[in-house]
């Protein structure tokens, strides 16, 4: 019969966790402590970078599926390879060079990055581990719209907060973790090195949690660009829609009418 798990093997699970959700920007960043800021000061605060570290070194899980992962094949090439378009100008911008999922989203994204906010907290399960909490995703896909929201200098961003519950079994055998099993959903952005990567990043980030930011002069997304697959989120406009909170855009000087009035007398 296998035993309780002791306080270190629980403990190893929580830890195991937090590797393996943690990664990229810091999502924890509020985003009233980047409004009105210089927009290259806060573009890099929101800047996302690949994994890093594999987390399920060292552990004994089964062998992850050939499509998981940062480092498989980009999802925008294997997606033009199940609509049979190979040879068409997608298929090749995005197959040709062997680019990796983390590549791909790099190109087609300026901000992404998870951080648990809550936990994780873990506890014996019967002969597992138990490990629950909130993990937070954050995204800006950045774009070169020429309808994005300005006024004067002031540029409007729109990244993306969402909360995501976590409550995975896990079970550990001779101080590895040997298997995982989830109780709540888990997109792969939250999940990145045993999740499956797909391009519907952007069109699930396009329409909650986003948030309006006001930022000084105009953002520079550098060579982002698009895969022909995934959505790209609309950045702000005035008539923004009622899935994003404009209410950092309040104290923002608006001009009216001639140019000699304007929305917010003494910013003017």
């Amino acid at each position: 019969m296998t035993a309780t798990p002791d306080a270190k093997t629980v403990e190893h699970a929580a830890a195991f966790e937090r590797r393996l959700r943690e990664w990229g920007a810091d999502s924890t960043i509020r985003a009233d402590t980047l409004a009105r800021k210089d927009a290259g000061s806060v573009l890099a605060s929101l800047h996302g970078t690949p994994p890093a570290d594999d987390p399920t070194t060292g552990e004994n899980l089964p062998a992850r599926q050939a499509d998981a992962g940062p480092h498989a094949a980009n999802p925008a090439c294997r997606a033009y390879r199940r609509l049979d378009q190979v040879g068409d100008t997608g298929e090749r911008a995005w197959c040709a060079d062997g680019l990796d999922a983390a590549a791909w989203l790099a190109r087609i994204a300026w901000g992404y990055g998870s951080r648990w906010t809550d936990g994780p907290h873990s506890a014996a399960d019967g002969t597992g581990v138990r490990v629950t909490g909130t993990v937070r995703f954050m995204y800006l896909a950045g774009n070169q719209n020429p309808n994005t929201l300005h006024v004067d200098d002031w540029w409007g961003i729109t990244p993306t907060w969402i909360d995501y519950p976590v409550d995975d079994r896990l079970t550990v055998r001779d101080g590895r973790i040997t298997g995982i099993r989830h109780r709540q959903a888990d997109p792969w952005w939250i999940d990145p090195w045993l999740g499956v990567w797909d391009t519907d990043i952007g069109d699930r980030m396009n329409g909650r949690g986003r948030v309006g930011i006001p930022v000084k002069g105009e953002p520079d997304w550098g060579t982002l660009t698009g895969d022909g697959l995934t959505v790209i989120p609309p950045e702000t406009r005035f008539m923004a829609d009622e899935n994003v909170d404009m209410s950092l855009w309040g104290s923002i000087p608006v001009r009216v009418g001639d140019g000699q009035s304007c929305q917010n007398p003494g910013y003017c």
